[in-house]
Formats: structure tokens, sequence, C-alpha cells
């Protein structure tokens, strides 16, 4: 579902709220850090990435934010309009908020990677939106969005969409300079403040710096361009490598990953390495092993009411 900007009215989203009914004391978790060391607390199922092999080694947890990094030309968005996918597969609501990109093209490729194919006919694109009903949500908004409406358009896809999970695609369309170091700062502050307060995990697409001598080396957080509260107050950090160099000589290394997902922070988690993915250019899908089809996604039933 496309969500246009004009056809919203945030002002009733735009106030902070008061947050005097969120002070705890130690007695109001009493019952449930007993269950907790007693081994009897359930845990709250997250969401997690979509390739089998890492699916129970990354949580995205509520109220928590997750930066994702790459250079130009990394393939950030394509890989996170697949990972909305996943995020359906799962049961989870999503809302991309794409800024620099129209939502007909986001959605273009998003139906070739749900079908699987690089031209769904109409009963395809008829499945591949079946797929995504109810589940997968795009803000329709290309240019610079301010925080203070950012934060209102995430309160209101929490309480009107029901989603769980925000794309934000870019930090850069919120604050404007590379060099805007406090501005970054209070972007990474304010959005950690609404996570909390909507329980939302928001995904948040940075970019990384040029290399000085023009090799595109695979990056680390501390290449994440700006401040460093960028990635010192994000719970998560994932990089995401494009791998050049076999695109140029494809017969050197056959078998290596056409794309390396680094997962260099998970505050809350065990698991932070390296995770290898190659790229389908036919149905732009990024598979978890060398040589595997890429597949048709499955058209769940129809969510119900929460």
């Amino acid at each position: 579902m496309i969500v246009h900007a004009s056809d919203i009215e945030l002002a009733d989203y735009m106030a902070d709220p008061d947050f005097s009914a969120q002070v705890r004391t130690a007695d109001d978790y009493l019952e449930q850090l007993k269950r907790i060391f007693a081994g009897t607390d359930s845990v709250e199922p997250c969401a997690g990435l979509g390739w089998a092999k890492v699916a129970d080694k990354v949580h995205f947890r509520p109220e928590e934010l997750t930066m994702w990094a790459g250079s130009n030309g990394s393939r950030k968005s394509m890989l996170l309009g697949q990972f909305a996918l996943d995020l359906a597969q799962q049961a989870y609501r999503s809302l991309t908020i794409s800024l620099e990109m129209p939502a007909r093209r986001t959605l273009e490729r998003m139906f070739r990677q749900a079908a699987g194919v690089p031209q769904p006919n109409a009963a395809q694109c008829d499945h591949a939106a079946a797929v995504m009903r109810e589940r997968v949500y795009l803000f329709d908004h290309v240019g610079a969005l301010s925080i203070e409406r950012l934060v209102a358009v995430l309160r209101w896809a929490r309480a009107k969409l029901r989603v769980q999970h925000v794309i934000v695609d870019s930090m850069t369309k919120v604050v404007r300079g590379d060099d805007d170091y406090n501005g970054q700062k209070e972007f990474v502050d304010r959005m950690t403040e609404a996570a909390k307060e909507t329980g939302l995990h928001l995904h948040i697409v940075v970019h990384t710096k040029k290399p000085s001598d023009h090799i595109e080396r695979m990056p680390t957080k501390w290449d994440i361009k700006g401040s460093s509260a960028v990635s010192d107050l994000a719970p998560n950090v994932i990089t995401i490598w494009r791998n050049r160099a076999k695109e140029s000589n494809p017969e050197k290394e056959p078998d290596a990953p056409d794309q390396i997902l680094d997962v260099q922070k998970q505050r809350n988690g065990e698991f932070e390495g390296k995770v290898g993915l190659w790229f389908d250019p036919r149905s732009l899908q990024f598979l978890g092993q060398p040589h595997q089809a890429a597949r048709a996604y499955v058209a769940q039933r129809r969510l119900q009411e929460a």
C-alpha cells in the first residue's frame, strides 16, 4: 500500500507526549525479573533476517534502532526492499519511508523480488501484491523531511497502520550536511526516543565515506559519514558491501559472495560477523547460497486484527 504524504494529517502526532507515565520503579518489574532469573519468563518473538543461515542469529527487537550503512551504489535500498518482504513473510508490518526514490519505482523492484522473475506477468503481479497486502506500506515522499515531521509520521504509522518496523532511507534527507555533527546526534537521539515511545524498530539507512585511495574496501562502523554518535548510540549496526572486484573479473572467484552483509554491532544479541550473499540480477534477489535459484515469495493469509 502506498501512503501519500499529502493524504495524511500529522497535526495530532507532532506534539511530544507526556513521558511521566513511563517512570518506573523496581517493584513494577519485580515479578517479571523473578521469572527471568528462574528461566520461566516467555521470550517475545522478534523479526530476523530472511536467510536461513542467520535467521536465528540477528534479531530486530522492539524499541531499537539498526543503522544500515554502505557506499553509494552498494544496493542498500534494493536489499532493504527484500528485507521488507522477509518481514512480511514473518507476519510483521513495515513502512518504508523512501526519501530518495518514488514509491512506484521501489515497488517495481519489489514486485520482481516477490515474484522471483525479471518480468512478472499479470498473475505474478497479483501474487506479488498479495504477498505485500496489509504488511508492506510505502510512504510516497521524495525529498527532505524534517525530524519533527518524520517523528510525526512514525507515530501516525504505529497508531493507524499498526506497523512494527519502519525503514528510513536515508538519514541524508533528514540531516542534510555530512559535517552537521550536532544535527546527526540530535537525529539519532530523536529516533531513539521515537523507537522507545512507539515500540517500533527503526531501520535507518546511512552512507559511508568515500575511500581516499578510490579502492572500495569492506566498510566498518567507523566509516559511516559524519558524527561517531551515529554508530555509538545505535544498538545495532550492519554494513553492506558490494563485491565490485568480482563483477569486474567473475572468473577469478566465481563462488565468492556478491555482497557481504556485516553485522558489526548487536547490543542485545551475541552474533557479530559477516554474512555472504549472492545476487540474482534477474529477480534482484539476494540469495543465501551460490548457485541458488530465486524463489517466489508466499502470499500469506490476511492478517487478523490485533
